[in-house]
């Protein structure tokens, strides 16, 4: 899937906010005429209490899936893009988040 793509938008994102932020930039590409645009968040979905998958996703156009979750290195991929990020050892730790939308 990945290999459809060359162009992406990387932004680093306040804690809890890389999904929102990339299903909103996801919208606003497909509205340009980025049909394909594909917006991807950090760490798991924490919308509903309980996932409602079987039945279908209760926020289709909120729910968006991880970078990690679709086999991306995500400290690769910021650290060649010149970002910050670290393994996180303590709460005292400094928290990176980050987004990833997909542009073809």
């Amino acid at each position: 899937m990945l290999d459809e793509y060359k162009r992406a938008v990387l932004f680093e994102a306040p804690r809890g906010k890389a999904k929102k932020i990339a299903a909103a930039l996801e919208r606003k590409l497909f509205l340009a005429g980025y049909y394909k645009a594909l917006g991807l968040g950090a760490g798991p979905c924490n919308l509903c209490e309980s996932c409602a998958f079987e039945e279908g996703c209760c926020h289709p156009s909120q729910a968006r899936p991880s970078m990690e979750a679709c086999g991306i290195d995500v400290f690769v991929t910021v650290r060649r893009h010149g970002f910050t990020i670290n393994v996180v050892r303590t709460q005292r730790d400094p928290q990176h988040y980050f987004g990833l939308v997909l542009v073809e």
